[in-house]
C-alpha cells in the first residue's frame, strides 16, 4: 500500500478496477512506459498483488458507486506533493450480471448502473477541471462490444456500456477545446474475472475455452494484455490527434 514516491516519473496515469484482469495489465503496461500508476479498486489485497512488479505506484481502495470516496480519492491524488501530474485517466472498473430482460429486476439494473456508468462519470467528473486547468488530459472509457451490439441475456449491461459510447463522444467534444481528448476501447470476449468460466478449475476452463474460440474469426479468446496495449496507444501521447474514437478489441466476433 505504500507508494513509491520522490518519483523522476513525470506523468501519472489512473485505473480503476486495477486489481485484476484489464486493468491489472493496463497498470503494468504504462508503468513499463514510464507512468508513475495510481491503481485504484474495491479490494487492497488484489491491488497489492496487481502492483507487485511495477516500478512507482500507489494503490487506493476506492468504490466508486461511493461518491464521498471517489472524490476523497481524487482530492488525495491531485494533491499530492511529490506524484507527477495526472496525465490519463483508464476508467476501467465495471461488473457484468447476465438475466433475462423480463427477469432484470430493478436492482439488476441499477447495480450495473452505479458501477459501469455513474463511477466512471463521478471520478472524470472530479478530474476534468484538473485536465482543463492543466490544458491536457486523456480519457480511455473502457465499453464493451456488447455497447455495440449486445447479446441475449445481457440488456442491462449492453445498456450501460452503450451509454459510455455515447458519452465518450460528448466528452471530446466538450474537452477538445482544453486539449482533452477522450476515446473508448470496446473489448470482446476477454478471460478475465468478469466472467465465471474464469475461475473454473483448469480442465473446464480448457474445454469452455476451445468452445468459445469457436465464436472469433482470429481464433481465441482475448487475453487482458490484447486490451491493455489498446488502452495504452489512445492513451498516451503517441494517439494526440486521436479523440472520440471507439475501437473494438475483440477478435473480429463483431464481424460475425
Amino acid at each position: 500500500m505504500v507508494p513509491l514516491m520522490n518519483s523522476t516519473f513525470e506523468k501519472s496515469v489512473i485505473i480503476t478496477g486495477a486489481g485484476t484482469g484489464i486493468g491489472a495489465a493496463t497498470a503494468k503496461i504504462f508503468s513499463e512506459k514510464g507512468y508513475f500508476v495510481y491503481l485504484l479498486g474495491r479490494t487492497s489485497s488484489k491491488l497489492d498483488s496487481a502492483a507487485k512488479n511495477l516500478s512507482q505506484y500507489q494503490t487506493m481502495v476506492c468504490d466508486l458507486t461511493d461518491p464521498e470516496q471517489v472524490k476523497d480519492s481524487c482530492q488525495r491524488i491531485m494533491n499530492s506533493p511529490s506524484a507527477p501530474p495526472v496525465q490519463v485517466l483508464v476508467n476501467n472498473a465495471g461488473i457484468f450480471r447476465r438475466h433475462s430482460f423480463d427477469e432484470g429486476s430493478d436492482e439488476v439494473w441499477m447495480t450495473q448502473w452505479w458501477s459501469n456508468m455513474m463511477g466512471p462519470v463521478r471520478i472524470t467528473r472530479e478530474f476534468f477541471p484538473y485536465f482543463k486547468k492543466n490544458r491536457k488530459g486523456s480519457i480511455v472509457n473502457v465499453s464493451s462490444t456488447l455497447g455495440l451490439r449486445p447479446s441475449f441475456e445481457t440488456s442491462a449491461y449492453s445498456a450501460t456500456k452503450a451509454a459510455m459510447v455515447n458519452w465518450t463522444h460528448s466528452l471530446a467534444l466538450e474537452g477538445a477545446q482544453f486539449n482533452i481528448r477522450a476515446n473508448c476501447i470496446c473489448p470482446g470476449l476477454v478471460d478475465t474475472p468478469i466472467h465465471d468460466f474464469h475461475f473454473l478449475p483448469a480442465a473446464e476452463k480448457e474445454k469452455v475455452l476451445q468452445n468459445l474460440k469457436n465464436m472469433q474469426p482470429l481464433g481465441r479468446v482475448g487475453q487482458p494484455e490484447d486490451i491493455a496495449r489498446s488502452i495504452y496507444f489512445v492513451g498516451a501521447e503517441g494517439s494526440s490527434w486521436t479523440t472520440g474514437a471507439v475501437l473494438s478489441v475483440d477478435g473480429g466476433i463483431n464481424l460475425t
